[in-house]
């Protein structure tokens, strides 16, 4: 059986030195949950009760070990949720890495008022930080 999108994601960050990801499942995320589950060996994964906590762990992670902190949270408000902890990472200079996901929008029957860019949120947090 082949790969799918979601292994080479995993081994790509196994390679980079990742070996614990922060987070919690949910539609948008449910093929990186799946390579995640299939290169558990490589990758361990830390179910959180709420997506802040997964950002809030991934940077502390992040400034106890020197390594890169990873977070994993899925579309729209999941991936909101990211955002104090981020923040606290950006503040210390802690490299942080954020993965959401993003479903298609006929799949959701609220897509429209759920639907967040990240360009937006950059455009944000650039203005708080000048």
């Amino acid at each position: 059986m082949g790969q799918i999108a979601a292994d080479v994601m995993i081994t790509r960050l196994a390679a980079w030195g990742v070996d614990t990801v922060f987070g919690i499942p949910g539609d948008g995320i449910n093929g990186i949950m799946e390579g995640m589950r299939r290169q558990s060996k490589k990758i361990k994964f830390i179910l959180v009760h709420h997506e802040e906590a997964a950002a809030f762990m991934a940077t502390a992670y992040a400034k106890q070990t020197g390594r890169i902190g990873v977070c994993l949270a899925t579309s729209g408000p999941g991936a909101i949720h990211l955002l104090n902890g981020l923040y606290d990472a950006k503040l210390d200079h802690v490299p942080v890495l954020a993965i959401t996901g993003m479903q298609e929008p006929a799949c959701s029957a609220r897509a429209i008022s759920r639907r967040f860019t990240w360009s937006i949120c950059s455009r944000m947090w650039q203005s708080t930080t000048r």
